[in-house]
């Protein structure tokens, strides 16, 4: 996924997913992402008590759903289940329409994403809201990168 251009932090169950997006340990390891994938099917697990716990920490938080070939996405708060197999490129299509804005309101720089629409900016995992001047410097040299 990094190779895609995501910015990517793995945690290994559910329990440290939790604590990341809590903020239990030090700010330096706490989390705010865009999206959250969730692996069951690496888990044994249908995920759907990991999901429920994530979206009641994180309402709006988008979550991807991977579940083993022939397990049921019943009751599931996932925003998107993706069964085994499927491609790479499905599942950057599937993160990229959960991401904030639209994809026509974003710009894409290695692991930088402008959103223009609302103002922010995500780089190593972090938001940051930005003023409208500091907004369009960032756009104008993302437009013009190279």
């Amino acid at each position: 996924m990094r190779k895609k251009g995501f910015d990517v932090e793995l945690v290994s169950n559910g329990s440290q997913a939790l604590a990341r997006l809590e903020g239990k340990f030090d700010a330096e390891h706490s989390l705010s992402p865009d999206v959250v994938v969730v692996h069951a099917a690496s888990l044994r697990t249908s995920g759907k008590r990991i999901c429920q716990s994530l979206r009641e920490k994180a309402e709006s938080l988008p979550i991807l759903l991977i579940l083993e070939p022939g397990r049921e996405a019943s009751n599931t708060s996932a925003n998107v289940v993706l069964s085994l197999p499927f491609t790479i490129q499905k599942l950057v299509n599937r993160i990229r329409h959960l991401l904030p804005g639209d994809g026509n309101n974003s710009i894409h720089a290695g692991l930088i994403r402008l959103d223009v629409e609302n103002h922010t900016v995500c780089c190593f995992g972090k938001q940051s809201r930005l003023t409208p001047r500091l907004m369009s410097l960032l756009k104008i040299l993302l437009d013009h990168r190279g």
